[in-house]
């Protein structure tokens, strides 16, 4: 893989396609059904009257609201197909074109609080994170490439939180101060309408005025389903804060198998689409041709412990989601690849299953979803590592598996070599093994010694001793600064938030 570059799917037909178009109708059609037959539970009126000029069928009594199948997908052939998702440095802009070829990594976690190593005590020592750990973990990821935005958070401000204030916004800013990438999607959770207000303002000032926010979004909205066909008011605030900016969205369902959804695979991917359909028709509603980018997934749970897990058949459940939208309405999809463990080794193992897997399968814009529990970081170098390795996956495929040419096949020079030679030499070798060409790409983190030598230099490990290092380093990274004008202009608005958005 060559340094710096951005690597691109070498076409659908060579990634891992396993399900056939008759199937993923046969999901599709469940999905409008359950939608026109039972509806989705929106649970505040003041939601549904956003719905009172559609054709939907509204019980007032159960708020439940029936969505007519032709209606929805009216909505959904409004999506435009090739869209802009946008850094505060147009260089690190995202340019959604095709599921054929679209391949980005945004990173995230949302914890509430994190572990770190203490070396005198060696032991990890759980900590409250507030402004300051959020801080530098956005810093930390604007220093590597490997990562190309934010979906959610790394950390949340668990502190301003415990002081009432809204500190969603406060670190919504961080993110677009402390990083020139996209900030990803934006969920609102308590201050409703009036904290998206905040949302498109600060957006607007660092990216120089409504319009242009407009133009290049550096943030999106998500809105969702929770449970089983259940919206919120939270879950609604986020497409109708999302269409007065025109933000991007990420329509998902926050399912959880087999508590809020059905033990089998089948049934958890219908209601998946059923409730992404939902969420994306509501958003084309009332913003009309505003991008999106479906999450189809279910999320499985151990029935013994109650604790998430990544179980096999979560793969086939998201993978059948995301090709339904390829394959069928032309439309980039999020992956969702999380580790869903603590313990650095397992989650490295963990990480590494799951985002190789949804990228054979077509995932196009990755949730790369460090531990969830507990946030360490030392899985953002971990995870940068992971996502090199996932590239130069992908980088083989497009430049040397599927070339099928004379200079590729390399008959000539076989034959010119003979039974008896040796390629080392050969024209042919000393270009095809030149680092720039990418072919002997490895892992630049990863421990390449014979074991003597390895034991001879103290045995480090890459977990505990390279990722460790590599966090030195990465401390020193300053983003490119934000205007001073417009940061003292959001700090304004900041200071007006807390006053008018306290909870107490």
């Amino acid at each position: 893989m060559r340094e710096g570059e951005k690597v691109k799917f070498p076409g659908m037909k060579r990634m891992w396609r396993i399900f056939t178009k008759e199937e993923l109708e046969v999901v599709d059609n469940a999905a409008y059904n359950i939608l026109s037959e039972m509806g989705v539970h929106i649970d505040d009126k003041e939601c549904i009257e956003y719905l009172k000029e559609t054709p939907v069928e509204i019980d007032e009594k159960e708020l439940i609201v029936k969505f007519p199948e032709y209606w929805v997908r009216e909505m959904i052939g409004r999506a435009p197909r090739t869209y802009l998702l946008a850094g505060r440095d147009p260089k690190r802009d995202l340019h959604v074109t095709s599921p054929q070829r679209d391949f980005y990594a945004l990173i995230t976690s949302g914890s509430t609080k994190y572990y770190e190593w203490d070396d005198t005590a060696n032991k990890w020592i759980s900590k409250i994170p507030g402004e300051e750990e959020v801080i530098k973990a956005f810093k930390m990821v604007d220093g590597l490439d490997q990562y190309e935005g934010f979906f959610g958070t790394l950390l949340e401000d668990v502190k301003k939180t415990q002081q009432g204030l809204p500190a969603e916004l406060h670190t919504l800013y961080n993110k677009m101060k402390y990083s020139t990438k996209f900030g990803g999607p934006t969920a609102i959770t308590e201050g409703g309408l009036a904290e998206w207000d905040y949302v498109g303002k600060l957006a607007a000032e660092v990216q120089g005025g409504f319009d242009e926010l407009t133009k290049r979004p550096i943030i999106a909205g998500l809105p969702t389903c929770i449970g089983p066909l259940t919206s919120t008011r939270q879950n609604f605030w986020a497409a109708v804060g999302s269409a007065k900016y025109h933000l991007p969205t990420f329509p998902y369902w926050g399912g959880i198998s087999p508590f809020t959804a059905p033990a089998t695979a089948l049934g958890q991917v219908v209601l998946a689409v059923a409730c992404c359909h939902y969420a994306m028709a509501v958003s084309q509603y009332l913003d009309p041709g505003t991008a999106t980018c479906p999450w189809p997934m279910c999320t499985s749970t151990d029935p013994n412990t109650g604790q998430l897990a990544g179980i096999p058949s979560a793969r086939y459940v998201h993978a059948m989601g995301m090709q339904l939208y390829q394959d069928l309405y032309n439309l980039v999809v999020s992956q969702c690849s999380y580790c869903l463990t603590t313990s650095l080794d397992e989650a490295a193992t963990a990480w590494l299953s799951s985002v190789s897997t949804n990228t054979l399968l077509g995932g196009n814009i990755v949730q790369f979803g460090t531990t969830p529990q507990a946030f360490m970081f030392e899985t953002i170098p971990i995870g940068a590592t992971l996502l090199d390795l996932v590239r130069g996956s992908l980088f083989a495929q497009n430049e040397f598996i599927s070339r099928f040419d004379d200079e590729h096949l390399a008959l000539d020079v076989i034959k010119e070599v003979g039974p008896k030679g040796m390629f080392t030499t050969h024209p042919h070798t000393l270009k095809w093994i030149d680092p720039a060409k990418g072919l002997y790409w490895r892992a630049k983190d990863w421990i390449h010694e014979h074991a003597d030598q390895w034991l001879a230099k103290g045995a480090k490990s890459w977990v505990y001793d390279t990722c460790r290092q590599r966090l030195k380093e990465l401390e020193k990274h300053e983003p490119e600064p934000i205007a001073k004008d417009v940061d003292e202009r959001c700090n304004a608005l900041l200071k007006q938030a807390d006053e008018e958005l306290a909870l107490f």
